[in-house]
């Protein structure tokens, strides 16, 4: 499965369970720890959003008449 604005990422269904807990991870340590250093806290979060777009569902595009 991939989604349409990542051509290039193929997420099978066995590896979206080790994503999301990836996902988790970098939640809780954004959530919990107050004093990251900015440079850690911005890797975090491009990280958790590479995670999320590699976990999104493939969306049906209807062609404009």
């Amino acid at each position: 499965m991939s989604h349409p604005s990542l051509p290039g990422i193929q997420v099978p269904d066995f590896q979206r369970v080790h994503l999301q807990r990836l996902k988790l991870a970098a939640d809780v340590i954004l959530s919990e720890a107050p004093d990251l250093p900015a440079v850690l806290e911005t890797e975090l979060l491009l990280y958790r959003e590479l995670i999320q777009c590699a976990l999104l569902e493939p969306t049906t595009t209807v062609a404009a008449p």
